[in-house]
C-alpha cells in the first residue's frame, strides 16, 4: 500500500527530543528547488543478446551484472544459471545503467529471431528512460544567537517520475544526509518519492546528496548572514569533529572536516578576498555515506607459475579506472610489478559475485575482497615455498616472483614450482570477500562502511544588468583517505566537480505541461570548453583515515554534491540576492536581485 496517493515510497527518521526547539533563539524556515539533470552518458544504452534454446547470453553496458541477471531471470522466467552477463568496458553510466534497460527487450527479440539481436536505444529516448530527481526541499532549522546549531526539520518532496525504479532508495538517503555533517541536537527529517507523468527518476551520481545538500548548505549560509557571521565561522563551530558518530548507532566521520575546508578556503583566498563590486566567493560541504548500505563483494586473484596475475571481480570499469587501481592493490600485497596484473573480463557465469559497481564502493568493498583474496594468494606461495625451503612462511617474503628468507638472496618461484608441478607449472589461487557488518543499532540497517566528503569553494562575477553568472575560480577537493592511484583519484575528483558546476549553471531537463521540451543532445545545455571556470583546482586530500586498502576511502562523488551551494552563496555573497532554485540561470539571477532590492532587510 502506498504511504499516499501519488507517493511510492516515504522514508522518516528522527532523533533527540523535539523539546529543544523551545530553546532556540532563532527559528528559520526556507524553501529550495532543485532541477532535474539527464545522465547524459555518451555511450547509449545497448545490449546484444543471443537466445537460442534455453541459454540466455548477454553483451552489456550495465553497472550491475549480478543484480541484472536475477531481474532478467524473473523478467524471462528462467532460472538464472541459464543466464550469463558479459561487461565489456561500459562508456559512462553516473547511476542510470543499473538494473533492467534494453536488455529485457533485445533478449526476447533474440529469442523471436532465432539469432544474435543488438538493440540500441538514441540519445533522445535515453532523455525518457531514466533521469535524475528532481526536488522541493523544506528546511527549518533552530539556533542559538551564538550560531551553535540546535534542531533541524526537513521535508523532500522527490519527484520520481512515471516509475519507481530506484527512488526508495534515493528517497532513504536524501533524507538521512539532509542534516549535513553538523552537530544537532534534534533531527527530524522526511523524504516522500511523488509518482508524476514525467521521465522515471533514479540512481544518478551522488545519490540524494546532491538535493540536501543544495538545500542545506545553501540554508547555512543564509543563517550565517542572517545572525551577521562569517559562513566560514558558522560552519567550523558546529561542524562534527574525527571519529564522531554522524547518527547515533552509526559510524564515526573519518575525515578532518575542518582540514579539508580550510585546504579550501585557502586556495580560494577565501579569508583575504578584497571588497569588490559584484564579485563575492562562497563555500559548501558535501557529505554522503559511501559503500552501500549491506553490500557484499567477493574476488579471486590467480597467480601463474611464472607471476603473471590475474584479478577477477565484480566491479565494472567504466572509466573511473577501478580496474586499475584494483590490479595495483593485487600488485602492492604481491610483491610484483603493476604492469604483470591483469584485470579479467567481468562474465557472469565466472566473476566472483559483487553486488553493483555504485556507492563508490569500488575500492573499499571490492577492494577489500581484491587485498583479502591477494592475501590468501600471497600466503599460499609462501607456504608452498616454505615446504620446499625447509622453513616457516612467516621467515619468507614475496619479491617480484622470488622469495628472499630473512632478508638474503631471492630465490626465484619457478625453479620451485617446476620439480613438483612439471614444465606445465602450476597456478595458485586466492579467494577473498568483503561485507560490511550489520547493526539493529544503525538507522539505516548497518554503520556506514566510510563517509565520503567533499568541499567546494566558488569566486563568481555577477552581472547585475543581466544576471550572468561569471565562475572566476572553482576550488574542489575530495578526502580519498589514501590514493591507490592518484592520477586516477584526481579524475575523478574533477569529473564529479564540473558535474556539480553544470548543474549549477546550465543542466535542466525542462517540462511544459508535462511534456519534455529539451530532451535531445542539441537542446540540452551541458557546458562546454569554453563555460568552464577562468581557474579550476582539484585537491585530492590523502587524510588517511580510510577503511579500504592501505586506508583508502571511495571517491567520485564528493566534490560534486557542494559545488551548486558554494556557487549559489558566491552569488548571494557578490550582490545580496538568494538564487533558490537551481539552475543558477540568468533569469533567475536577474529576478533575485530585483526582489532582494526591494525586499525589506531580514
Amino acid at each position: 500500500m502506498w504511504p499516499r496517493p501519488n507517493v511510492c515510497y516515504e522514508f522518516r527518521y528522527a532523533t533527540g527530543s523535539e523539546e529543544v526547539w523551545e530553546g532556540c533563539d532563532h527559528v528559520f524556515e526556507d524553501t529550495f528547488a532543485f532541477s532535474r539533470m539527464n545522465h547524459f552518458h555518451l555511450e547509449p544504452f545497448v545490449t546484444v543478446a543471443d537466445v537460442r534454446g534455453d541459454r540466455v547470453e548477454l553483451w552489456s553496458s550495465t553497472q550491475n551484472p549480478f543484480p541484472l541477471r536475477k531481474e532478467l531471470a524473473r523478467v524471462l522466467a528462467t532460472d538464472e544459471s541459464r543466464i550469463r552477463v558479459h561487461v565489456p568496458f561500459v562508456g559512462g553510466g553516473f547511476g542510470a545503467k543499473n538494473n533492467c534497460k534494453t536488455e529485457p527487450v533485445a533478449a526476447l527479440l533474440s529469442r523471436m529471431a532465432g539469432r544474435p539481436v543488438r538493440y540500441c536505444l538514441t540519445t533522445e529516448e535515453a532523455f525518457l528512460t531514466l533521469s535524475q530527481h528532481a526536488a522541493l526541499l523544506r528546511v527549518r532549522t533552530g539556533v542559538k544567537t551564538d550560531g551553535t546549531f540546535v534542531a533541524r526539520d526537513s521535508e523532500i518532496l522527490l519527484d520520481a517520475g512515471a516509475y519507481t525504479d530506484g527512488s526508495p532508495l534515493v528517497a532513504e538517503k536524501a533524507c538521512y544526509r539532509i542534516p549535513g555533517p553538523y552537530r544537532w541536537e534534534h533531527v527530524r527529517s522526511t523524504c516522500s518519492a511523488v509518482m508524476t507523468t514525467t521521465t522515471p527518476a533514479g540512481p544518478y551520481r551522488g545519490f540524494g546528496a546532491t538535493q540536501a545538500t543544495w538545500a542545506s548548505e545553501s540554508q547555512v549560509d543564509m543563517i550565517a548572514r542572517r545572525l551577521g557571521m562569517d559562513p566560514y565561522e558558522l560552519r567550523v563551530k558546529n561542524l562534527k569533529g574525527l571519529g564522531e558518530p554522524f547518527m547515533p548507532g552509526d559510524s564515526g566521520i573519518d575525515s578532518d572536516l575542518v582540514e579539508g575546508l580550510d585546504a579550501v578556503a585557502e586556495e580560494l583566498g577565501y579569508h583575504e578576498r578584497p571588497a569588490h563590486p559584484h564579485r563575492g566567493m562562497g563555500l559548501a560541504i558535501g557529505f554522503k555515506d559511501g559503500g552501500g548500505v549491506n553490500k557484499p563483494a567477493q574476488a579471486r586473484v590467480k597467480v601463474t607459475a611464472t607471476g603473471e596475475v590475474y584479478v577477477n571481480a565484480g566491479s565494472v570499469e567504466m572509466g573511473q579506472g577501478i580496474s586499475t587501481a584494483l590490479c595495483q592493490v593485487a600488485a602492492e600485497v604481491l610483491g610484483v610489478p603493476a604492469e604483470r596484473v591483469t584485470y579479467a573480463a567481468v562474465d557472469t557465469d565466472t566473476t566472483p559475485w559483487d553486488q553493483g559497481t555504485n556507492a563508490s564502493s569500488g575500492m573499499v568493498v571490492t577492494g577489500r575482497a581484491v587485498q583479502l583474496a591477494a592475501e590468501d594468494a600471497r600466503d599460499r606461495v609462501l607456504a608452498f615455498a616454505a615446504s620446499r625451503l625447509g622453513c616457516a612462511p612467516e621467515a619468507l617474503e614475496l619479491v617480484d616472483w622470488g622469495v628472499r628468507k630473512d632478508g638474503g638472496e631471492t630465490v626465484p618461484l619457478p625453479s620451485l614450482v617446476a620439480p613438483v608441478f612439471g614444465g606445465t607449472g602450476y597456478e595458485f589461487t586466492g579467494e577473498g570477500f568483503f561485507k560490511a557488518p550489520n547493526s539493529t543499532e544503525a538507522p539505516l540497517e548497518s554503520p556506514c562502511v566510510f563517509w565520503e566528503t567533499g568541499w567546494a569553494g566558488a569566486e563568481v562575477e555577477v552581472d547585475p544588468d543581466t544576471g550572468k553568472v561569471t565562475v572566476l575560480k572553482l576550488v574542489a577537493s575530495g578526502d580519498v583517505g589514501r590514493a591507490v592511484n592518484k592520477l586516477v583519484c584526481r579524475g575523478q575528483d574533477e569529473g564529479s566537480a564540473l558535474m556539480g558546476y553544470a548543474q549549477a549553471l546550465f543542466e535542466e531537463m525542462r517540462y511544459d505541461n508535462g511534456v519534455l521540451v529539451n530532451g535531445e543532445a542539441l537542446e540540452y545545455r551541458v557546458p562546454m570548453a569554453e563555460d568552464l571556470p577562468g581557474q579550476f583546482v582539484s585537491i585530492t586530500q590523502e587524510q588517511g583515515h580510510g577503511p579500504g586498502p592501505f586506508g583508502s576511502k571511495g571517491a567520485g562523488e564528493g566534490p560534486m554534491v557542494p559545488v551548486a551551494a558554494a556557487v549559489a552563496n558566491a552569488v548571494h555573497d557578490a550582490v545580496g540576492a538568494r538564487v533558490r532554485t537551481l539552475p543558477l540561470t540568468p533569469e533567475r539571477v536577474f529576478h533575485a536581485l530585483r526582489e532582494s532590492a526591494t525586499a525589506p532587510a531580514e
